[in-house]
């Protein structure tokens, strides 16, 4: 009989290691892909009006467009300043608070995710960074969903607003990347 019972106890770990390698698969290759937002989640700006999810998802702040990482602006005193990479930098520092959320309303030409995005304690991360003068409403199409805010900004002279730049659009065509 000790053989019958060394027969029983291996099959029964080979039924368990079964059991532990289907577990496993499963949750290697049947498990949901997680948000890309939350507490937790690491999220980038790319540069003023894009962000990256740590999924590699990447969401176009909606409305609104905000200067080239390489473009510069001028003051009024003609001294020239890097309003591309200031407009990064104050995306990032909006969402360094956390918690930051993006309702996708579309999609772009390059796959990017078009989003309203919030952040802790900024509700709306467009509305933030034209109010702050480093973006403009983009108009047309998305209904003109800033003007209000660029017109306040431009009045108190914010950010590109202090002196003189050429809109984003116009400064990428003027300036093709070659990637």
């Amino acid at each position: 009989m000790p053989t019958k019972t060394l027969a029983t106890q291996l099959g029964k770990v080979v039924a368990l290691v079964l059991v532990f390698a289907l577990v496993l698969l499963i949750q290697r290759y049947c498990s949901v892909e997680p948000e890309p937002f939350g507490p937790e989640a690491r999220i980038v700006s790319i540069d003023g009006d894009t962000l990256r999810a740590g999924n590699g998802a990447e969401y176009r702040i909606f409305a609104i467009d905000a200067p080239e990482l390489k473009q510069t602006c001028e003051e009024t005193n003609g001294k020239e300043w890097l309003c591309g990479r200031a407009a990064k930098v104050r995306l990032t520092k909006l969402i360094k608070g956390g918690e930051v959320t993006c309702a996708v309303k579309d999609t772009d030409r390059f796959g990017r995710n078009v989003a309203l995005c919030s952040a802790a304690g900024v509700p709306d991360i467009g509305e933030a960074l034209v109010r702050d003068g480093y973006a403009i409403d983009l108009g047309g199409k998305t209904g003109y969903a800033y003007a209000d805010v660029e017109r306040e900004a431009r009045e108190a002279k914010r950010g590109i607003w202090r002196g003189s730049f050429q809109r984003p659009a116009e400064w990428r065509q003027d300036h093709p990347r070659n990637d």
